[in-house]
């Protein structure tokens, strides 16, 4: 253990200053980079780690990161995450651990950027994907997720995403102004915006079940009017089918549903009108 905290020491000194690196404490980082190292495969499919990365999240605490943030930073994290913290912290690990080559704490680092700001390029609070549409958008874009969804569907919902000014006194960020303003132009880019769907029982189709994978990220889509995703996470397979893993701000935690995901889906059906369906790349 000693050792361990020492490279964390010496990573820390070598490179940029500790708020540029993202960097949250030693024990975070500690635990991130024994997952790094537990899933390592240089060369691998990064989307067959997702599931056991996320289950190795289950228990950890809920805490808003995206909404304290105020400067536009993705520290690496481990004892508190949010809904897309929880995505992206995932997706970070898991890309890490299959790039070719030495695997270090700022190789870590540089992915977590990378899948949590716009372009990959954190530029204030605005360069942060809040919507899990707008981060669809980016990351595919960009080739660090697929979308499956239209090859099964030809289902659109329509929809502005701009509940982050609309609630802005819940967003410390936004009390300047200039940072306001740039929210509101990003949200102006996703007014009358399509977003595709499968139906809400089309998980249990035999078609759709059979091509479901270990690992695949799934939007449940909101049926209220002032959220797109109602939750989002990775799915894990179990002896009765698949399972939900995702950060619940209900629960307080990270939790794998106890129901497979069809019933998860047909349970919350007055809150979701449908899902979204993304592999990691």
């Amino acid at each position: 253990m000693f050792f361990r905290h020492l490279i964390i020491i010496i990573s820390l000194m070598t490179g940029l200053s500790v708020a540029a690196q993202g960097y949250h404490c030693a024990a975070d980082t500690v635990k991130a980079m024994e997952l790094v190292r537990k899933f390592y495969e240089p060369g691998g499919d990064p989307a067959k780690k997702c599931a056991g990365i996320a289950e190795a999240f289950v228990g950890v605490e809920y805490v808003p990161l995206s909404k304290q943030d105020t400067a536009g930073v993705a520290p690496v994290r481990v004892d508190g995450l949010d809904e897309m913290g929880f995505v992206n912290m995932v997706i970070a690990i898991a890309k890490t651990a299959v790039s070719p080559g030495h695997t270090r704490l700022k190789d870590l680092e540089d992915m977590l950027v990378k899948v949590t700001f716009r372009r990959g390029e954190p530029d204030g609070f605005p360069t942060r994907m809040f919507y899990p549409s707008d981060w669809t958008v980016d990351n595919k874009a960009r080739g660090n997720v697929k979308e499956l969804t239209e090859d099964y569907s030809h289902l659109f919902k329509t929809k502005s995403l701009e509940s982050v000014t609309r609630n802005r006194d819940q967003y410390p960020a936004l009390k300047d102004s200039l940072t306001f303003d740039r929210q509101k132009m990003v949200e102006m880019g996703y007014r009358t915006h399509k977003i595709p769907h499968m139906k809400r029982e089309s998980s249990d189709w035999k078609n759709v079940h059979a091509d479901l994978r270990d690992g695949d990220l799934l939007m449940l889509l909101s049926s209220n009017p002032d959220s797109d995703v109602f939750e989002l996470g990775f799915i894990i397979s179990r002896q009765d089918g698949f399972h939900f893993i995702h950060a619940s701000e209900k629960e307080g935690k990270v939790v794998e549903e106890a129901e497979p995901l069809g019933r998860y889906i047909k349970r919350n059906s007055k809150q979701t009108y449908g899902w979204r369906w993304l592999r990691v790349m």
